[in-house]
């Protein structure tokens, strides 16, 4: 067992375990419990961790990580049709649906 990722909040552990799980990769999440520590606990080992349980599916995971962080980090955007702010994981206008 290796650890992939440190997640920023137990829903990004989530989803992104759901990435893994459904491209058939063995992964798990650690210190899920300990979010309810948070103030007791350093705040670093609360963090959730995504971990991968078979090592033959490493490679495969670092490239789903690869994609993961790419659409976590795209910058947000102006719509071009109703001008209204939309952040970078939308792909499309949230106001008006315009294709980004």
């Amino acid at each position: 067992m290796r650890k992939l990722y440190i997640a920023n909040d137990i829903i990004e552990a989530h989803l992104f375990d759901s990435i893994l799980k459904n491209q058939g990769l063995s992964s798990l999440i650690k210190n899920e419990a300990l979010q309810t520590g948070v103030g007791e606990l350093p705040f670093v080992e609360t963090w959730p961790e995504v971990w991968i349980q078979n090592l033959k599916d490493w490679d495969r995971a670092l490239e789903l990580l690869a994609d993961f962080k790419q659409v976590n980090t795209n910058e947000d955007w102006l719509c071009s049709n109703c001008n209204e702010a939309n952040p970078g994981t939308f792909q499309a206008c949230w106001l008006c649906y315009t294709d980004g």
